[in-house]
């Protein structure tokens, strides 16, 4: 009955204007159309009169948002087996590659208002304008469905005289500032006989937001294990330790054994604002730049309802361009500027082993302002093997951590004071077979590691420039370094990556060989900072195998015992033989999705 009466009155509203004109047409003729048309600009989730100032320019405190809408709601996309099709072909399957509405509730709501001083002939167009107007979808709400809006369909009297209810949304994600930022001017356009009406919003696409460490996991994700040995016992002891944490947080497998589930992926999302305080949101499985990393194209068997994919380009597989080379710093106020979502971190490995310029233009497109960091002494090359950001009840809400060498060499020199210097440096017969007093009259390590000491200070000098943070808010854990025997040089990806063990896709042949950098150091000791944390209270650090006096791992105690100041419980999982021995840790073979509040624009 409702909307029956509505019909009633559109059409009654039609004939009126047309009676109008056919009475006056000379006064309808110069009667400006009053065109309007709405987003939410001010980020309520609702559009309406609240929305009609500053709608025309997008600015970071106010303007229209839209999504990728690249999911796959309906699981009809193919995943990393179709061995028919590319890389390229994989990813240009989701919700949005075509002009189905799919997921109408990642639409965001535009609005034209009524407009009734209209022939029975008027007609209107909607359509996006700009660089990147052919990776925006506009839709039309008629009844229980959305037509989707060419830049050449009409739309008719009738239903302006109802106003429109429209969808928009976007094919893509904003991968390079400088060839498209994401904003798109939607343009209304009334035609009327005489009369022509123009009105427009602009609306932007919301960028990808990377996780941080103050947000919970809710899942975490690893690789296959495949016929090794080491990594299936990596696993078990993994799924025991989650189930001694009483966390509930589930394991999900990615159908890969390319065992660093953190370097060939980077979890965000996207978001945007609904009423009453809620968010719409998609999950965005990062895929690294590099293309030859077969490991990666099993990300296309995660997508799905409200996951979608992305694949930063690349050319080969460098070590710079791996995950493990970036890292989120927390929400935090600088210099007169408020990082709401934090700012990501990666490293330059050195000169020509620089992170590939797609990943650089895609991090500089999105909202989380990079800080570059200096990772050429180390031959993975990699941030997390040297830093970490962890939840914290201060002021701030989180400290940086460090790996400290001065707080290492501080536990063994305790202990050889205290006359146990003829005591096994490590507690593991694969670890270098060393005393506590060789390992600190060895001139080579030493000098190893205060290179090491400076390039740590120099990269947490560039964070506290970059975010205020001060030295009370540092924490160091004792960590050292020695040089890798298989620096300077690359080696096939089989020999680290296993990755000749899956099918190849169908633009790549042979295994691909990897590109380090020009540095030289990596963990000595399994790197502390490099592990799993999983919420505010629970860390999951590798096993340090550090010297055993009276019964206990004093390396192990004397890292458990930094987290324990704030806080946290280091619960220990063996990673020696399965990541360690491959220059990597617990956090190089896991990732994580993360709870957020999606409000990236506050």
């Amino acid at each position: 009955m409702m909307k029956s009466g509505l019909r009633h009155r559109a059409a009654w509203l039609g004939a009126t204007a047309c009676v109008s004109l056919t009475m006056s047409g000379q006064a309808l003729s110069q009667t400006p159309i009053a065109a309007e048309i709405l987003a939410d600009t001010n980020r309520d989730g609702l559009v309406d009169a609240n929305d009609r100032e500053v709608r025309h320019t997008w600015t970071a405190e106010r303007g229209a948002i839209i999504l990728p809408n690249i999911g796959d709601s309906e699981g009809r996309c193919p995943g990393a087996s179709a061995s028919g099709l590319s890389d390229a072909e994989l990813e240009a399957c989701h919700d949005a590659q075509d002009n189905v509405a799919r997921a109408p509730e990642n639409l965001a709501p535009l609005r034209v208002s009524a407009i009734g001083d209209l022939t029975r002939g008027a007609t209107a167009t909607v359509a996006a304008a700009g660089p990147g107007a052919d990776k925006i979808r506009i839709f039309i709400r008629r009844g229980d469905r959305w037509d989707y809006l060419s830049a050449t369909d009409t739309i008719s009297a009738r239903e302006l005289a109802a106003g429109l209810e429209l969808g928009v949304d976007a094919r893509d994600v904003v991968r390079n500032a400088a060839v498209w930022d994401g904003t798109a001017s939607i343009q209304l356009t009334i035609r009327d006989g005489e009369r022509t009406a123009h009105d427009r919003v602009m609306v932007k696409v919301a960028p990808v937001t990377l996780h941080n460490h103050t947000e919970r996991a809710v899942s975490v994700y690893a690789p296959l294990s495949g016929e090794n040995p080491a990594h299936d016992q990596f696993m078990q002891d993994l799924h025991a330790t989650l189930g001694e944490t009483s966390t509930g947080i589930p394991v999900h497998i990615i159908q890969t054994e390319d065992i660093w589930a953190q370097d060939f992926v980077e979890f965000g999302y996207v978001a945007m604002p609904r009423p009453n305080g809620e968010f719409a949101s998609l999950r965005i499985a990062l895929r690294s730049p590099q293309p030859t990393r077969r490991g990666g194209r099993a990300l296309f068997d995660l997508r799905g309802p409200g996951m979608g994919v992305v694949q930063l380009g690349g050319d080969a597989y460098h070590q710079a361009d791996s995950f493990g080379n970036v890292e989120t710093v927390p929400p935090h106020e600088w210099g007169g500027r408020s990082f709401p979502t934090g700012r990501v971190i990666y490293g330059d490995a050195g000169d020509g082993y620089a992170p590939h310029t797609d990943m650089v233009n895609f991090f500089e497109a999105q909202a989380q302002d990079p800080i570059l960091l200096d990772t050429s002494w180390l031959v993975i090359g990699h941030v997390d093997e040297f830093v970490q950001f962890l939840p914290a009840d201060n002021a701030r809400g989180f400290v940086i951590a460090v790996k400290d060498v001065p707080a290492a060499f501080e536990v063994l020199r305790r202990a050889q004071a205290e006359g146990h210097g003829d005591s096994p440096a490590f507690s593991r017969a694969e670890a270098p077979q060393m005393t506590i007093n060789e390992l600190l009259a060895d001139r080579a390590l030493l000098e190893d590691n205060e290179l090491s000491r400076r390039r740590v200070e120099l990269n947490l000098a560039i964070l506290m420039a970059a975010t205020g943070i001060t030295e009370a808010e540092v924490v160091r854990v004792p960590g050292l370094f020695h040089e890798a025997e298989f620096s300077n040089f690359t080696r096939r990806a089989r020999e680290r990556d296993n990755v000749d063990l899956e099918p190849a896709p169908p633009e790549f042949s042979p295994p691909e060989e990897i590109t380090y950098g020009l540095g030289t150091m990596i963990a000595l000791y399994p790197a502390a900072v490099n592990g799993l944390l999983l919420d505010r209270t629970n860390y999951i650090v590798p096993k340090q195998w550090g010297p055993v006096i009276n019964g206990r791992d004093i390396m192990q105690d004397a890292v458990d015992a930094v987290y324990a100041d704030l806080g946290i419980k280091a619960w220990t999982v063996d990673d020696w033989l399965s990541h360690h021995s491959f220059g990597g840790e617990i956090h190089c073979g896991t990732n994580t999705t993360r709870a957020f509040d999606g409000e990236w624009w506050r």
